[in-house]
Order: C-alpha cells, then structure tokens, then sequence
C-alpha cells in the first residue's frame, strides 16, 4: 500500500470534524442554558417583591475561558441591582473556568441559597432540568457514554 493522500489534507479534514462536532456542543449547550433560563424564571416560586432575584438568574456558556454565549440577566420590575449582581458573579465564575466547554446558570443575589434554603426553587428546578437535558441531547447528537 502507498499513501496517496498528503497527510496535511487527512489532517485538515479532521480537524474540519471536530471543528463541526465542537459547534453542535456548543450549540446544544447554548439551548441547555436557555431552557435553564426559562425553568428559573418561570417556576421560582418565591415572592419577588423587587425583581432583583430574577434579573440576577442568567448564563453563560465558555470555550477555554472565552465567552462564546450568554443570556438571561433581564430587568425585572425596573430591579438594576439584580442584573449587575448576575453579570458580576459569571464574571468572576469565568475567571476560575478557563479550561474545556463550561455552562455556567446563575441567580446572582446573595441571598438567592438563603431563598433556596427555605425550600423555595430558585434555580433547584433549572438544575434539575439540566442534568436530564445534557445527556439527552448529547445521546441524541451521537455522543454516548463509553
């Protein structure tokens, strides 16, 4: 047998695989992060009386420490506070992460364990809803557990 095929090309195409299978993760885990968003948002079942709570709930999602998508950290009630408490938490949470793909969920309020703590979903139900989402699509996508 000879090689005919220059093993630049072998390479280039499959760097181009793993270039195409890394956006798929990313993407899913994008939407991941979205459906977090919409569970912590929708089901927090505790009294929001300032909005700050939900403007701080929000996420982002990493490559290598590089913030490829975020979303989430929407005023709530005319709340500011929350917003800039949510985007100074994964600021920080980005710091300590800069390694592989990373999802981070948020509520950013200080007090968000302490609501948490007093049996009120804050980001309990998003949690949930993701450790059953990831494996799901990354199985549907082809990416099984070995």
């Amino acid at each position: 047998m000879k090689q005919i095929t220059p093993l630049k090309q072998i390479e280039q195409y499959l760097q181009q695989g793993i270039d195409r299978n890394e956006k798929v993760v990313l993407n899913a885990f994008a939407y991941v992060g979205e459906q977090c968003i919409l569970e912590a948002r929708g089901n927090g079942d505790y009294m929001d009386q300032t909005g700050n709570l939900r403007s701080s709930i929000g996420y982002v999602l990493l490559k290598n420490g590089r913030v490829i998508r975020s979303g989430g950290f929407e005023q709530v009630k005319g709340a500011t506070d929350g917003v800039k408490e949510g985007t100074a938490l994964t600021t920080k949470l980005i710091s300590e992460n800069g390694r592989g793909i990373v999802l981070i969920v948020v509520a950013g309020m200080k007090y968000a364990a302490y609501v948490e703590a007093l049996n009120r979903n804050v980001l309990t139900s998003a949690e949930l809803l993701s450790e059953r989402l990831v494996p799901e699509i990354m199985n549907k996508l082809g990416f099984s557990r070995r």
